[in-house]
């Protein structure tokens, strides 16, 4: 079984924290320590190839980011704030991205293996446990759009608010009979907007029926055969809120080749406020989120925390664990304004 960060604490007789700013070439760590841990290092075998590059180059000054999509626009603008922030603080970025989830697996254990100082992941599919293994080895790890708990920092979108939003903007233009093209099982946010929506219907003492609940992936096409779908039902619904832009964009596209329009058939609603949004036709009335505030955050923090606390948990807790970036509506015209 290969060495663990703690096998190397305990083989030096000092804390994990004290290991983890030798490794990542911190100050505050006496040069008898420092060499007691590296000869700890040498001794056990601890990712001996990763650190030798480390050693040599004295830090990496790299932050990791593992993504989805990285041609995908909302992503992209991620990337954008996450690239920002890691320029502004002088790290250089080493960007992993693969739409399968069973890749996302191979390139959080490239990174964990590799030289990077900390690392911003990106809404993907991971296990808790690997997440805290990273953590163990000292690499500070914040997530955006998507939390696990365990106190792994996270930076989030408000979907609650924002899906609450726009469903009191439907029912506002009188619309009653509304159906809801879902996104991913495994991400939180697409639960949280069809909850909000669910609770705003409940409020004024409405619902909406499973048969008008259609699951998509958020991925292109994905919307188009939701909404053809819903399309089939014998009663047809006078809106439609997609989980995001893109599965609305497709949506609209089937509604207009089925020969009804939009808004005046059915209103067609999103959320994120991509680019596209605003040139399709009807243009999209959507959620904005603070996208690109949300990566430039995220890779603040985790920059943050490669510091000399003492432990993943008081590096992680140094600040509040979950941070909610306030959504808010666009109003355009596909929802009938």
């Amino acid at each position: 079984m290969a060495a663990t960060i703690f096998d190397v604490a305990k083989h030096a007789g000092v804390s994990i924290g004290t290991v983890s700013r030798v490794l990542n070439n911190k100050d505050r760590v006496s040069p008898a320590t420092r060499e007691r841990v590296l000869k700890a290092v040498r001794e056990l075998d601890y990712h001996a190839n990763a650190f030798a590059r480390g050693l040599a180059s004295q830090e990496s000054n790299t932050l990791g980011l593992v993504i989805p999509q990285v041609n995908d626009p909302f992503f992209f603008q991620i990337v954008r704030g996450v690239e920002d922030a890691a320029t502004d603080e002088g790290y250089s970025l080493l960007i992993a991205s693969q739409p399968r989830p069973a890749h996302e697996h191979r390139y959080l254990d490239l990174f964990r293996r590799g030289n990077v100082d900390a690392m911003v992941l990106v809404a993907i599919d991971v296990y808790i446990h690997e997440i805290q293994q990273i953590a163990a080895r000292g690499v500070p790890i914040v997530l955006a759009q998507q939390d696990v708990g365990k106190n792994i920092p996270a930076f989030l979108a408000d979907n609650y608010s924002g899906s609450r939003a726009m469903t009191e903007h439907l029912l506002g233009h009188g619309y009653r009979r509304l159906a809801y093209i879902a996104g991913t099982n495994y991400t939180p946010d697409s639960r949280e907007r069809l909850r909000a929506m669910q609770d705003v219907l409940a409020e004024h003492g409405l619902s909406v029926g499973p048969e008008y609940i259609v699951p998509g992936d958020y991925l292109q096409d994905s919307g188009y055969r939701a909404m053809l779908e819903l399309l089939q039902r014998p009663v047809l619904p006078e809106a439609v809120f997609a989980a995001n832009d893109q599965m609305a964009i497709d949506a609209i596209r089937a509604i207009q080749e089925s020969g009804l329009r939009v808004p005046e058939d059915i209103a067609v609603v999103g959320f994120d406020d991509i680019p596209m949004s605003s040139y399709i036709s009807p243009p999209l009335t959507t959620i904005q989120q603070p996208v690109y505030e949300m990566g430039w955050h995220a890779a603040k923090r985790a920059i943050a925390m490669i510091g000399p606390q003492e432990n993943v948990e008081v590096r992680t807790l140094a600040s509040p664990r979950v941070m909610l970036l306030p959504a808010s509506l666009v109003v355009r015209k596909s929802c009938g304004c």
